[in-house]
């Protein structure tokens, strides 16, 4: 025998101030909230220390990665002389790979503003969340204030109806808490839009960027030069003119056919 159980599910009429005295203040609390994250974080964030010399090395390797993807657009003895000066006996990625065959690669784990600052944004984004679901819970607890205009099953009553406990209630209906949730992932692009800082309104994006942190294995400089020397010296060069002038006219063919 088989017993089939039909729960007809409750229908709401909502009073129209509920618009401007709950659905409206949330929203607004959640940009606010958001734009006050974004500018305390711009404040309080440590800029980043850079190295001379590790800055020099790093534009160095470069621009022989340019002039391995790019010499074909000069001459063939322009671009010997500029391998010649980056790969050669005496050149500058040369002596780089001697200067630094010994030494270690740095470890951005062990940096403390790099710490710090993960500290500070993991703070900046859960203490204000932690407040404002308080002051929602509090303020608009029970307000049942938004209906979805498409018919949805019952598994998605815990996820829409946060601290709204009918079962007879259609689970088309939004709480006031589940209404925030949905606001603090949805008025996100605004934030980016208007702000320009995605990373720092997002902590899903901030934990990603601090796992790939932790599992990159640095590379020594020393390394990377050598890697370098290496592609440039046996890069060949497919120049597409081997004189100045048919090489300007090749590139304003190329221009103006695009």
């Amino acid at each position: 025998v088989v017993v089939v159980v039909v729960v007809r599910m409750l229908d709401l009429l909502l009073d129209p101030e509920i618009r401007l005295w709950v659905v409206l203040p949330i929203i607004i609390i959640t940009f606010c909230v958001g734009m006050c994250k974004t500018y305390i974080i711009s404040l309080i964030q440590s800029p980043p220390t850079l190295d001379k010399k590790t800055t020099s090395e790093r534009q160095l390797l470069q621009r022989s990665a340019l002039l391995r993807g790019h010499g074909k657009f000069i001459p063939r003895s322009s671009f010997e002389a500029r391998r010649e000066y980056f790969s050669g006996e005496e050149g500058v990625l040369t002596k780089m790979k001697e200067d630094n065959k010994s030494a270690t690669p740095p470890n951005p784990m062990q940096d403390p503003s790099m710490m710090t600052n993960m500290l500070k944004m993991q703070v900046v984004n859960y203490i204000p969340m932690v407040v404002v679901v308080g002051i929602i819970n509090w303020i608009f607890a029970g307000f049942v204030i938004i209906k979805v205009p498409f018919p949805l099953t019952i598994a998605f009553k815990p996820m829409l109806q946060r601290g709204v406990e009918l079962s007879s209630l259609s689970a088309s209906w939004v709480s006031s808490m589940s209404f925030y949730v949905t606001c603090v992932v949805g008025l996100r692009g605004l934030n980016t839009m208007l702000l320009g800082n995605a990373d720092a309104l997002d902590p899903t994006a901030m934990m990603k960027q601090q796992q790939q942190s932790m599992a990159m294995q640095p590379t020594a400089i020393g390394q990377l030069a050598s890697s370098e020397v290496d592609n440039l010296t046996s890069a060949s060069h497919d120049g597409v003119a081997e004189d100045e002038e048919e090489l300007w006219k090749q590139l304003m063919t190329m221009w103006n056919s695009n």
